[in-house]
């Protein structure tokens, strides 16, 4: 490892860690880092601090930053992809005297007490009212039956799994080339994202093994261990990659059935199989599974859907032109009208006949399993979201102006929610189609919203930013509060998310809207921030206006916002000057 300079950040510069400790796991504790000094300032980072009885190599450390470092000048392309992939250790933390050199070993005085790395965005975290609170979205979340997954409000058909898939073997096939071997590949150390495209997270990457050399002892997760003495090793990440694969079609924790994966396809059954082998030497290399990967994709892509059935007939017996009826689905209670089947008669037959039809349903999944100890709230909410795909009832999405409206002195309601963990259950062998529905190609879908960014869809960002956006809204029209705060930049002066009184403050302003009709109209950059300007109209109770017109009800707003992008796109403010609006 050529000997480069690093950076070097004392503790005492990170601000109040105590006040916001993240997690904490067998090896060390996460922080957030809410004042970052010098050249990291502005970044959304994290802060891993080893505990005192960890036994841990420094110097590997040190070469775990400088390979990333150097990474970046000597192939641009490989650490940009990576960069978006990895919780990668970016600069080195300690107490004591501070370092003149840029090797631990070179400056006894220095005790190195942890490293900074990138923050896990909102994009990779799963908020759910069944799981009770903000969780890393862990590829273990997809390791259940889809009526499980549904209720977290995760919809992910194996479209979207094959190409989660994809982006972990580009992952590491690249890695493996720069000799980075993951070694305890799991899916509790594989987060993932959909939106705007489906995107793998490996954190925990200090205990990779870079170069033959680990900075912490090799570890491995019960149910995903290599039958072989050696770790951290080419053969063993693909052994692993295999069971991912496996299981992420099969629907199931720890089973090992290649069923659902060979719907999809044989080869990557096959794949996977040879990936399981006793003999590290005969399993595939991981370049060898991205090509089978991405032509599955391929021809998935290219596989017509199946015909519809023809109708089938039968002679029934002369009646009365039938009125409308209601038909009923089951375990919904809504009920709609059914067409009357219009009379034909058959010349050549004596006696007339109308042609049998079976009465029109709308593309529907298959139910999933009923879960008896869901909470009556849980069940209402699956009853009221299958209402909505029935009805093809289309969720608008909100937009808010923090700095035009007063908040009122009403104090607003906060919903409760439910604990949850992951399940464990039987795998799928006969896993449902996927739906065949459209997604609409200029427009962005969150729970609670849409945006339209079809004004703006030449733009290679609007989609990202069009997502973020609809994210914040939804979320602020399903009154998840604290969900859309998250998406302000952490130096934002709208709300200061680490103060209580701010953070109460904001919810009371919002506590009555609900916004609908948003479209992302335009995208450009200052130079410092990309504005993107945003139209909707909002409706609020009266008191809940804009400054100059608190007792508005119903508003149209045009708002350029400013954004930052710290690992994902934040909202830092909107000036007055990019704010307008007409009451409706």
């Amino acid at each position: 490892m050529t000997t480069m300079t690093i950076s070097w950040v004392g503790r005492d510069r990170l601000g109040d860690l105590a006040a916001h400790r993240l997690g904490d796991g067998g090896q060390g504790v996460v922080y957030a880092v809410p004042d970052l000094p010098g050249r990291f300032a502005g970044e959304y980072l994290a802060y891993k601090e080893y505990l005192p009885t960890v036994s841990s190599d420094p110097e590997v450390l040190y070469e775990l930053v400088c390979f990333f470092d150097e990474l970046g000048r000597s192939n641009r392309y490989d650490h940009s992809f990576l960069d978006k992939r990895l919780t990668w250790p970016i600069a080195l933390v300690y107490t004591g005297v501070r370092p003149t050199q840029p090797s631990p070993r070179a400056n006894p005085g220095t005790t190195v007490t942890g490293f900074l790395m990138q923050r896990i965005t909102e994009e990779f975290e799963l908020d759910s009212a069944r799981l009770g609170k903000v969780k890393p979205q862990g590829m273990e979340f997809l390791l259940n039956d889809d009526g499980f997954t549904q209720l977290l409000g995760l919809d992910v058909d194996d479209g979207r799994r094959l190409r989660l898939l994809i982006d972990l073997a580009a992952t590491l096939n690249r890695l493996h080339r720069h000799r980075v071997r993951v070694g305890d590949l799991s899916p509790k150390n594989v987060l993932f994202m959909l939106d705007p495209s489906p995107k793998c997270l490996l954190i925990d990457c200090d205990s990779m093994r870079l170069a033959g050399k680990d900075v912490l002892p090799q570890v491995e997760t019960d149910d995903w261990a290599v039958p072989e003495a050696a770790k951290a090793t080419p053969a063993s990440d693909t052994y692993k990659f295999g069971l991912i694969a496996t299981r992420l079609f099969n629907r199931h924790q720890t089973s090992t059935d290649l069923s659902g994966l060979r719907t999809v396809s044989s080869g990557l059954a096959n794949l996977a199989e040879q990936s399981r082998s006793s003999d590290p030497a005969a399993r595939p290399p991981m370049a060898e599974w991205l090509r089978a990967l991405e032509q599955a994709r391929a021809h998935r892509k290219q596989k017509p859907p199946p015909p519809p059935p023809p109708p089938t007939q039968r002679r029934r017996p002369p009646v009365t032109p039938p009125q409308q009826r209601p038909v009923t689905r089951p375990n919904t209670g809504f009920q709609f009208p059914q067409p009357a089947p219009q009379q034909h008669t058959q010349p050549t037959q004596p006696t007339p006949y109308t042609p049998y039809t079976p009465p029109y349903r709308p593309p529907q999944r298959t139910p999933g399993p009923s879960y008896p100890g869901l909470s009556a709230a849980a069940r209402a909410i699956g009853v009221v979201v299958a209402l909505l795909i029935i009805a093809g009832v289309g969720l608008a999405a909100a937009r808010y102006v923090p700095a035009l409206r007063d908040a009122p002195s009403d104090e607003s309601s906060s919903g409760s929610s439910s604990d949850a963990s992951v399940k464990s259950g039987p795998g799928l062998t006969d896993p449902p189609e996927p739906s065949a529905e459209p997604v609409a190609e200029d427009r962005a879908e969150a729970p609670g919203a849409s945006v339209d960014f079809s004004q703006v869809a030449d733009d290679p960002q609007a989609r990202e930013v069009a997502t973020m956006f609809a994210h914040f809204y939804g979320a602020i029209n399903e009154r998840d509060y604290a969900k859309a705060m998250r998406r302000y930049d952490p130096h934002s002066k709208v709300v200061n998310t680490d103060s209580a009184k701010s953070r109460e403050g904001w919810t009371r302003q919002m506590s009555t809207t609900r916004e609908s009709d948003i479209a992302l109209t335009g995208l450009s950059s200052d130079g410092t921030y990309t504005l993107a300007t945003m139209s909707f109209r909002s409706h609020q109770d009266p008191g809940y206006g804009p400054a100059s017109n608190p007792d508005d009800t119903c508003d149209d707003w045009t708002i350029t916002y400013q954004l930052t992008h710290t690992k994902g796109y934040r909202i830092l403010k909107a000036p007055k000057e990019g704010v307008s609006y007409t009451s409706c």
